[in-house]
């Protein structure tokens, strides 16, 4: 199908449809644990409703008619003409799963899928056996009576006679203006000048529907009633806020971005400088800057919760789908954090509340006889803490048995067992990450093959991120997310290694400090150092980064030690000069230099020399073999 309406008009349908299939999909499993909650049923079907008006004003007519089938559903929901129940909600939530099928089509400017059959003689049943007993079904002509074809051919007429109208309407936003305003109800009865109100008249009003004013206005009553129609849109779109590309947000990110770096190489040069205004103009450049990236950032910032908002239907359908009873709690849905992370952090998150429920949930059978309630807990949690966000999944179930991670290791031959042996308990609980683990001992499709939870790092140390377990035995499990604000500018080491600068996320630098370097010793073919009476591996970056300009020197007396963290694991790292800490701006590699390993990104330092911004994780899988992570 061609879009060839105005694209603001598409463009407004897919912001408010997006808002609506959202609220769907939570107030969907709400009705499900409160069935009898009549505002929530005339909140679905108004919702159902709204978007009928939308996509029929579009001429979305596959899209219109699955909105059509639901609203139906629901009507007869408020009706009392049936209750809810889980089969109703069953064919609901697989209805809007077709609806955002469809909407996904409308995104990518697609042709819509064509409805499936079978689910439409799912939808046609619904409530079928209970209005039998009841006797309430009856052949009274209303809309919900009425054969899909009659209802396709009364779009087509309606979109036939409105087609000259909106066109002429939409080339003039201007006029709407001068518009008087409408309220939200008012809205709600134009949709159902235009389209039907979905229920149809009422069994006491029988005249057929082709005769009804309702479905067939007058074109002067469309081009009045569109304009209202859109006038509403306006208001409430331009009352207080102004719908801007993201590709715009990008741009002014990249040069507040740079004005940052202007910022650090300006306050460098200060400090060699004795002019006392000079000095006064940088700290004042300073503040401006640092209040001009607060206030970009706020437009680049998102809740947390359009993340959230898939969870409930998550837990609900792996929940039924595993036989087990599983309330889900979630805290700080309101917690923002940039666009790009909200979009990132998605599949990790929905990973990790999968893989909590089918490993840590019991069934309730094994719950009562472990002398806790049926219904296990699971909380998804997020909250501001500093310059990061941190992410929690924290549930009530078995929790994990350091041994057991021990042995499976080692039969897996992940580790040997000396190694192992050597493991603290967190150390156990982050082998899970490792490629190839799984406690499963059965694949299914959940989980089992020894694949996911090393991609769930992977996606989080991409982020700059960090990710941390804690559990006990019979207690549960809490697993800890910690990610920066943003993607756009990362606070950094900057370190000098053989001449070169090199930047170090921040996020994984533990501590710093000036250490012996002949007190070193050699276990297993590593070098290590013993820091608080704890051996941790060390390695002279040198030997990575620049290997050829100079030999690595072991027997100098002093070095400068950069203490890092992966997962619960802390590594020394020797350097060669700490320059300072720095915010700066990742830039994204030249073609040529994509790939590199162990390199995210490039940056210019303060000193106005370009430095490569070093992945910690991932430099340590390319170079340190000897080194487990």
């Amino acid at each position: 199908m061609a879009y060839d309406l105005d694209e603001n008009i598409l463009q407004d349908f897919l912001i408010e449809a997006s808002e609506i299939l959202e609220q769907l999909s939570q107030e969907l499993i709400e009705l499900e644990k409160k069935p009898d909650d009549d505002e929530l049923l005339n909140s679905i079907f108004r919702n159902f409703h709204t978007l009928k008006g939308g996509a029929s004003f579009l001429s979305l007519t596959e899209f219109v008619d699955l909105c059509h089938r639901a609203e139906n559903i629901f009507d007869s929901l408020r009706n009392r003409k049936y209750l809810v129940s889980s089969s109703v909600i069953d064919a609901i939530l697989k209805t809007l799963d077709a609806i955002n099928e469809q909407f996904d089509c409308i995104k990518n400017r697609k042709p819509l899928i064509a409805v499936n059959q079978k689910l439409l003689n799912e939808l046609s049943h619904v409530g079928s056996s209970e209005l039998e007993e009841k006797k309430q079904i009856t052949n009274s002509g209303t809309l919900d009576d009425i054969s899909q074809e009659k209802y396709e051919k009364l779009l087509n007429e309606l979109h036939s006679e409105n087609t000259d109208s909106l066109n002429a309407i939409s080339s003039n936003d201007s006029e709407l203006e001068k518009k008087n305003e409408i309220i939200d109800n008012e809205f709600e009865q134009l949709l159902d000048e235009l389209y039907g109100s979905g229920k149809g008249p009422s069994s006491k009003k029988a005249s057929p529907v082709v005769n009804q004013k309702l479905l067939v206005p007058s074109k002067e009553e469309i081009s009045e009633s569109t304009n209202k129609i859109l006038k509403f849109h306006t208001k409430q779109s331009n009352d207080k806020t102004v719908r801007v590309d993201t590709l715009t947000l990008d741009s002014i990110m990249n040069m507040v971005g740079e004005l940052v770096l202007v910022r650090n190489r300006l306050s460098s040069l200060a400090l060699h400088d004795n002019n006392e205004d000079i000095s006064k103009a940088i700290s004042n450049l300073g503040i401006v800057t640092a209040d001009l990236q607060g206030a970009v950032m706020k437009t680049r910032m998102q809740p947390i919760k359009k993340v959230f908002a898939r969870f409930p239907r998550v837990v609900r359908d792996l929940s039924r789908n595993l036989k087990k009873n599983i309330a889900l709690e979630m805290i700080g849905e309101n917690t923002e954090l940039d666009k790009n992370l909200v979009e990132a952090l998605s599949d990790p998150l929905i990973h990790l509340v999968r893989n909590s429920i089918d490993h840590g949930i019991e069934v309730p059978k094994d719950r009562i006889t472990l002398g806790k309630v049926p219904t296990g807990k699971i909380i998804l949690s997020a909250s501001q803490e500093g310059d990061h966000i941190e992410l929690s999944i924290t549930d009530d179930g078995i929790g994990m048995d350091p041994n057991k991670l021990r042995t499976i290791a080692i039969e897996r031959h992940l580790l040997d067992k000396v190694t192992a042996s050597r493991l603290t308990d967190k150390e156990c609980f982050n082998l899970i990450f490792m490629p190839g683990f799984s406690s499963k001992d059965e694949v299914s499709d959940i989980s089992g093959r020894g694949v996911g939870m090393d991609v769930v790092k992977t996606a989080i140390n991409a982020l700059n991120g960090s990710i941390n377990i804690d559990s006990k035995i019979g207690r549960g499990t809490k697993i800890i997310i910690s990610v920066p604000l943003t993607l756009a500018i990362l606070p950094t080491l900057i370190i000098g290694v053989a001449g070169y600068s090199f930047a170090l996320p921040l996020t994984n630098i533990d501590e710093i400090f000036h250490l012996d370097l002949t007190c070193t010793n050699v276990v297993n073919g590593q070098l290590t150092i013993v820091v608080r009476n704890k051996s941790i591996p060390l390695f002279y970056l040198r030997s990575w980064l620049v290997p050829k300009v100079m030999p690595v020197t072991l027997n100098k007396k002093y070095g400068h030690i950069v203490i890092v963290k992966i997962g619960t694991q802390p590594v020394g790292l020797v350097v060669d000069t700490l320059i300072g800490q720095e915010e700066v701006v990742i830039k994204p590699l030249d073609s040529l230099l994509q790939g590199t390993p162990g390199v995210v990104g490039a940056t210019i330092a303060s000193d106005g020399n370009i430095a490569l911004i070093l992945d910690i994780p991932d430099l340590l899988k390319q170079y340190a073999s000897v080194f487990q992570i």
